[in-house]
Order: structure tokens, then C-alpha cells, then sequence
């Protein structure tokens, strides 16, 4: 009997640590999903930032001029 509980507590503490690892594995999904994403966006030309709707240089030295 006392074999059964020791195992059925390991296997709820096993159990208990799945949460913990998913939400790791997505963390370090989402992070490598953005850090390529920005790999990405570094390597497009000036000109399609632009088309894109990034704010040009210029935009940014206009405002704080005014």
C-alpha cells in the first residue's frame, strides 16, 4: 500500500511541473518567432519600411523640430 501512494504523489508531482515547462516552451517560441521577425524586418530595404508604414527618419526629426 505504501508503494501506491509513493507513486501516485510522484506522479502528481510530476504532473504539477507540465504547466511550468509548456508555458516555458511557448515563451521560448514566441521569442524565437520575434527575434527572427525582427531579422526579418532589418533586412527589408529602406523603401518597403516605408510602403510598410514604418516612420521615416525624416518623420521623427520633423515632430520634434515643431
Amino acid at each position: 500500500m505504501s508503494t501506491n501512494q509513493h507513486s501516485s504523489s510522484a506522479s502528481s508531482q510530476g504532473h504539477s511541473a507540465l504547466p511550468g515547462l509548456f508555458s516555458l516552451r511557448a515563451r521560448a517560441w514566441a521569442a524565437w518567432k520575434r527575434h527572427r521577425n525582427e531579422r526579418v524586418l532589418e533586412n527589408l530595404s529602406y523603401d518597403t519600411l516605408k510602403d510598410i508604414g514604418f516612420p521615416s527618419v525624416d518623420d521623427a526629426v520633423h515632430k520634434t523640430e515643431q
